[in-house]
């Protein structure tokens, strides 16, 4: 129950749904650029500025009700056709260039949630060791 509202009251949910994400994209980037001259292949995304504004609109009703008003556990993104690059014979637009910036962009926007959650965990640990000793 401690560790349950330690874990819940901070920024943790939101990390977690947000590491869930640039994982589910790092995952349809990868399987865009192995099916990028697959004939008939329609490739897929997460819209990005969609998912960032369900979580900013849970955060503000969060802060503005308590921790125990919002919840993160059903935001989730939404899968959307990505309308760039060069359109092809079969009538699909791609660009291997601009899904290696968005397959880099997403990795630095995972490493970044990892490394806040490294250190909110950290927080939390040493918290819990000085309340033992």
């Amino acid at each position: 129950m401690f560790v349950d509202r330690m874990l819940n009251q901070g920024n943790g949910p939101l990390l977690e749904q947000w590491l869930r994400f640039t994982q589910t994209r790092h995952r349809l980037i990868a399987e865009n650029v192995v099916n990028i001259s697959t004939p008939g292949y329609q490739a897929a995304d997460l819209d990005e500025e969609r998912f960032r504004s369900l979580l900013r609109e849970r955060a503000d009703a969060r802060a503005a009700d308590g921790p125990d008003a919002a919840s993160f556990d059903d935001v989730a993104a939404e899968v959307s056709d990505p309308e760039r690059g060069m359109l092809f014979h079969d009538g699909q637009a791609r660009s291997m260039e601009q899904l290696m910036t968005d397959q880099a962009k997403n990795a630095m926007t995972h490493n970044l949630v990892i490394e806040l959650l490294r250190k909110q965990f950290s927080a939390l640990e040493m918290a819990l060791k000085e309340r033992v000793s």
